[in-house]
């Protein structure tokens, strides 16, 4: 006798779909106990109404001083590094107008080619430091952001 895949796969289903409703819709279940305030009531300790004390003791002030103190090397750490970051991208710029203003102004007509070129020159190496300055404090304001400072310590404002 030959059993067809078809036949087969009804044979099969039909065979967990009566196992299922066996397991599934037996009485086999039992429901969870039910709980009321008053139960709760029975079990409570006396110490669940009380409120808890608190207690100030000279470590926690000595711990509260020290993380005050390690929060204003912080906020120096942060203001100093953002501060000369700035800096040096200021200066950067500076150069670049000085530069920039040295070759455009009425004297450039007297410059020779050669000190032209070094102008230009001094302008492009400028320009990139100017870049990689940028990039630097992009990185430097990244940290601080990953590391949840607040915006106003990298600019020095400290309430």
């Amino acid at each position: 006798m030959k059993i067809s895949s078809g036949s087969l796969f009804i044979l099969l289903l039909a065979v967990s779909i009566a196992l299922f409703s066996v397991s599934a819709f037996g009485e086999d279940k039992k429901e969870a106990p039910l709980y009321t305030n008053q139960d709760i009531e029975k079990y409570k300790k006396p110490s669940d109404s009380k409120a808890a004390t608190v207690r100030t003791d000279k470590t926690s002030e000595k711990s509260g001083k020290s993380q005050k103190l390690k929060e204003e090397h912080e906020k120096e750490y942060w203001c100093k590094t953002a501060t000369s970051y700035k800096r040096k991208i200021e200066k950067v710029r500076d150069d670049i107008a000085e530069a920039e203003k040295e070759l455009s102004g009425e004297s450039s007509m007297h410059l020779s080619y050669k000190k032209k070129k070094t102008i230009q020159n001094k302008i492009t190496k400028s320009k990139k430091q100017l870049r990689y300055a940028e990039k630097d404090l992009a990185e430097f304001e990244g940290e601080a952001h990953r590391k949840e400072v607040p915006p106003g310590w990298l600019r020095c404002q400290f309430e």
